[in-house]
């Protein structure tokens, strides 16, 4: 009776069992109020749904702590850390060589949820702060700082591991040293020892616990400065596939029917945002226990989309709406209403005045059969009031225009979206003005410094000039008109009496306003003579040039360099010869002359007595005359007749008449 009895029992634990064993699996908060969100969040590394690849970096990186945190050494013929050339830590406390880590990507990826579950996996207790609601830089003090020290969180045994999410949102990227980013990159790094005020030694305490960063926009202007102190892993949108299948085996368990295609168009509506398809799906559960496409169109109209860019938004706004396009909106193809659409899109795109830019390149390119060019004058008026609208705003202040800004815009669907139509290109004209606006300036201001210089050389000859407007109305407009005489390529010694004076003065008034003419090559390989500062090219225009403008000949530039040359090494010359034999008495460290006229006569003469150096006399008082020997004269020639000669070489030819002539002729 025993056995039976035991045989029953057995059995009925094995139908339990199997009972238990196939019953879908329910948490223990299986409630209905409770979040889906929440009720399917994985809890074991294995059930992270992404790249694998991501998972283990983070995971990796967090492992590089062990030494540090537990004590631990790294096992022999593991692979190398990532900043480990030799594969050797050489860190005090063995500790990564970038002691931040930045998750970067999209929002719904399940970034957070990494940085908890690989704080579990690798025996760390996550110590979790938003960033975007702690801006301040007394929560690094206050908060973070104490929980590092510590080494664990209050009522655990665990060593802890700082998460900071929404680290994009937080203050410092200005330089404020007060910023919440400027304090987080300062517990990175360790301060030397400093003495107290008994002479003790102390120390801060060096960062020994591990801190991951989260964000979603890795390059928002707050992250300038701890991009370079973090180790980066981005975050990329996973595979639909998997998506939708879990997304799958998530409604078989609720006892929720769902097709391929209704699963499909919500992760597409939803950017791959796995946390807004399960807030999607429990919505409709509520309401039916069978999920369709129509359902889901209908669900996700208000949904918010993610940030489109700008060239997404350009070929949005100059072609009609696509298939593909529209699943991925969750709306029908064929439906009218796109101004709502459109404006959404305009405005997340976080870039409204490029996009205007784009669409007033653009639409100029279109080839439409118009005759009148009405829909050409409607797009500039519409640009028009962009234009006025945005002046406005940003002038008066009038910041509640900036939501009618992108309707102006929105306007170019109408009037030229067309099928097939030619794709609009990144707007590139703009950027190129400012380079070149910012070059025209360097210019200006190296012309500027020349007739600074030109004004202190001559008196102020030139100083009116170097004023900016007068400058660039007065000055430069007829700057290449006098550099550019209408001289003839001949031989400076055989020219005529009216060009010479005319090339004279050609040369004075370069060589006193620093402008020279740099021989170099140009694509062909041919030697041509630039104009150094480049003056010329922003006052003379391709295909603009002036008809009685001559144009400027190599031969006549080389000649003119040539004369700039000789002139500057003259003018060089001549100062030198000026200031020659001429010493300050005070930089000379002797007394003027003036100084000593006020002592008496026979001080002076003392005074001069002492300096004048006593002659040589042998043992009976006689004056020792130094003989000259042959050596001591030859010597003192050969020092009489040392010259210093430099050369310069100019690489082409002339036709000039030469002559053979000695070196020695010229010194």
């Amino acid at each position: 009776m025993l056995d039976d009895l035991s045989a029953s029992v057995a059995t009925k634990l094995v139908v339990e069992d199997l009972q238990q064993a196939t019953k879908p699996a329910q948490p223990a908060t299986a409630s209905s109020s409770a979040l889906w969100v929440d009720r399917y969040k994985p809890n074991r590394f294995t059930e992270l749904l992404g790249d694998d690849r991501v998972h283990r970096e983070v995971l990796s990186w967090v492992k590089e702590w062990d030494n540090c945190v537990f004590g631990k050494g790294k096992a022999r013929g593991k692979k190398r850390a990532r900043g480990d050339e030799d594969g050797e830590n050489t860190d005090e406390w063995r500790r990564p060589k970038e002691k931040l880590l930045l998750l970067s990507g999209p929002p719904g990826l399940g970034k957070t949820t990494l940085a908890h579950i690989v704080a579990a996996h690798a025996g760390y207790e996550a110590f979790e702060i938003n960033a975007s609601d702690a801006r301040s830089a007394d929560v690094v003090d206050l908060r973070i700082r104490p929980a590092l020290e510590s080494g664990s969180k209050v009522g655990s045994s665990k060593p802890v591991l700082v998460v900071i999410d929404e680290i994009d949102g937080a203050t410092g990227g200005s330089e404020n040293a007060g910023g919440f980013i400027h304090k987080l990159i300062q517990l990175t790094y360790d301060r030397p020892k400093k003495k107290g005020k008994q002479g003790e030694k102390t120390q801060s305490r060096p960062l020994r616990r591990p801190i991951i960063c989260i964000c979603n926009d890795l390059y928002a202007a707050s992250l300038a400065k701890l991009r370079q102190h973090a180790r980066i892993v981005r975050f990329s949108r996973p595979n639909d596939l998997h998506i939708i299948r879990r997304l799958r085996e998530i409604c078989e368990g609720e006892n929720m029917k769902a097709d391929a295609r209704a699963l499909a168009t919500l992760v597409g509506v939803a950017q791959g945002d796995f946390r807004g398809c399960l807030n999607t799906l429990q919505m409709l559960k509520s309401r039916n226990t069978e999920v369709t496409e129509t359902m889901v169109r209908s669900a996700t109209e208000g949904m918010k989309e993610a940030e489109a860019s700008q060239m997404v938004v350009l070929n949005d706004l100059f072609s009609p709406l696509s298939r593909k396009r529209a699943k991925e909106l969750g709306i029908r193809e064929d439906e009218p209403r796109f101004v709502s659409r459109l404006s959404r899109e305009i405005d997340g795109c976080g870039s409204i005045d490029k996009v205007a830019i784009g669409c007033f390149e653009h639409y100029a390119l279109l080839h439409r059969h118009d005759g009148t060019f009405s829909r050409y004058v409607k797009g500039m008026e519409w640009i028009c009031t962009y234009d006025h609208m945005s002046g406005t705003m940003r002038t008066d202040r009038e910041y509640s225009l900036m939501p009618y800004l992108s309707y102006s815009l929105v306007a170019f669907y109408p009037l030229f979206q067309e099928r097939g139509a030619q794709k609009a290109e990144r707007p590139k004209a703009d950027w190129e003005h400012y380079t070149q606006t910012k070059t025209n300036q360097e210019i200006y201001g190296s012309l500027a410094q020349c007739l600074r210089t030109a004004a202190s050389r001559c008196g102020g000859g030139y100083r009116h000039f170097s004023n900016e407007p007068l400058l660039q109305l007065e000055l430069a407009p007829y700057l290449n008109r006098i550099i550019s005489p209408p001289l003839r390529p001949v031989n400076s010694q055989v020219i005529r009496p009216a060009e010479k004076a005319l090339l004279a003065r050609l040369v004075d008034i370069m060589a006193t306003l620093e402008l020279r003419f740099v021989q170099e090559k140009n694509e062909d390989g041919q030697l041509v003579y630039r104009l150094d500062p480049p003056v010329d090219v922003f006052v003379t225009y391709d295909g603009k040039r002036a008809a009685d403008l001559a144009v400027s000949r190599y031969a006549v530039r080389h000649l003119v360099a040539a004369e700039i040359d000789a002139q500057v090494i003259a003018r060089h010359a001549e100062g030198l010869e000026k200031t020659k034999g001429k010493t300050d008495p005070f930089f000379a460290g002797k007394k003027s002359a003036g100084a000593d006229e006020g002592q008496p006569a026979a001080k002076r003469a003392r005074k001069d007595d002492k300096l004048v150096e006593k002659a040589a006399v042998d043992f009976f008082g006689r004056t020792i005359i130094p003989k000259e020997t042959h050596q001591s004269i030859a010597k003192a020639a050969r020092k009489a007749n040392v010259y210093r000669v430099s050369y310069k070489f100019n690489e082409g030819n002339s036709a000039a008449v030469r002559k053979p002539v000695k070196v020695s002729a010229f010194l």
